[in-house]
């Protein structure tokens, strides 16, 4: 593999169902019976990432190429006249033993493995996830024309604006079905960065709402952001000022967001079905052209995508999240 002519050429390939869920896709070793890419993942890192790829042991390229993702369930919220359905996942890396983010940073740290690494792994493993996923449900004949997948954009992508954008174009699904969060510790100098990935590519954005992001920042990335996300710590806030009787400031208040982000879709993460606060906005809720929806680590989607995705808690008790049932025979 020299070239990215060859890499794409490779990549075009596998959207043969056969190859790809026959001989490039594994289920990881141990923890949970989920999509590995250990060979994609190898070849097309070695390819956009040569340089930082040729330094890392055997031992790390071994960890990093098992990088794989688990999902957590987007569904609608309010207003209640919309139809309760799964509108998306958002995807997140995990190792082939289950870890979370912050424990792969640790074990990659260990391993001497560079961040940016860790980031391009988990985004390769998020396309062919989207690919596999597609091909399963186009063999049982259901179709997933608005479903949408999420995954983080921090500085460790964006210093690697080029690599990014081979990624992308290597899958080009991903002007379709994906959203890309930008991460509320992005700074000021990325801005022209980000707009122009957004203009060149056709990507589309979501902003993640939290107090860390700074405040010109967040105010020059409206315009681009179709989906506003409210963080899951900024959630548990508006749970604690519901409870403390604020609910008519909270309705207010997301009002003139609505209206002053100019956005369709705001989504808040970190609620349970047994939350106050979606209890709360169902019934409140009246804003017709801006839809709320909840995301959820510990919720498994509505139909058909329940028969795609398990909870990860059912095999782990202390681990959160979805993990894609594409290797499973269930009987």
């Amino acid at each position: 593999m020299q070239n990215v002519e060859e890499l794409q050429q490779y990549v075009t390939g596998l959207t043969d169902e056969l190859i790809l869920t026959g001989q490039t896709v594994v289920a990881a070793p141990g923890c949970l019976p989920t999509p590995c890419f250990p060979e994609i993942i190898e070849k097309v890192l070695g390819v956009v990432t040569e340089r930082e790829w040729d330094d890392l042991t055997d031992r790390a390229r071994n960890y990093l190429k098992w990088i794989t993702v688990k999902a957590e369930s987007i569904d609608t919220l309010a207003p209640r006249t919309l139809q309760i359905t799964t509108r998306g996942f958002e995807l997140l890396a995990i190792d082939r033993d289950g870890n979370s983010f912050g424990e792969i940073v640790e074990r990659s740290q260990e391993l001497g493995i560079p961040s940016v690494l860790v980031r391009f792994a988990s985004l390769i493993a998020t396309f062919l996830t989207v690919r596999l996923l597609r091909q399963h449900m186009e063999h049982d004949h259901e179709a997933m024309p608005s479903l949408t997948f999420s995954q983080n954009v921090d500085a460790n992508y964006l210093n690697y604006p080029r690599t990014l954008k081979i990624l992308l174009e290597l899958f080009p699904e991903y002007q379709q079905m994906f959203f890309f969060e930008i991460n509320e510790e992005v700074t000021e100098d990325y801005l022209a960065t980000i707009r122009s990935l957004a203009e060149d590519l056709g990507i589309r954005l979501a902003l993640d709402d939290t107090n860390k992001m700074d405040v010109h920042v967040h105010h020059k990335l409206l315009d681009l952001a179709d989906w506003i996300k409210i963080d899951f710590q900024a959630t548990a806030y508006l749970e604690e000022q519901l409870l403390a009787g604020n609910g008519d400031n909270i309705i207010e208040h997301f009002q003139e967001y609505a209206h002053g982000a100019r956005s369709p879709v705001i989504v808040f993460e970190g609620l349970t079905e047994t939350s106050p606060l979606k209890a709360f906005l169902e019934e409140r809720w009246k804003v017709t052209n801006t839809v709320l929806y909840y995301q959820s680590r510990e919720r498994t989607p509505v139909p058909p995508w329940n028969k795609y995705f398990g909870l990860i808690q059912d095999y782990h008790n202390d681990k959160y999240g979805l993990f894609f049932k594409g290797l499973i025979n269930e009987k």
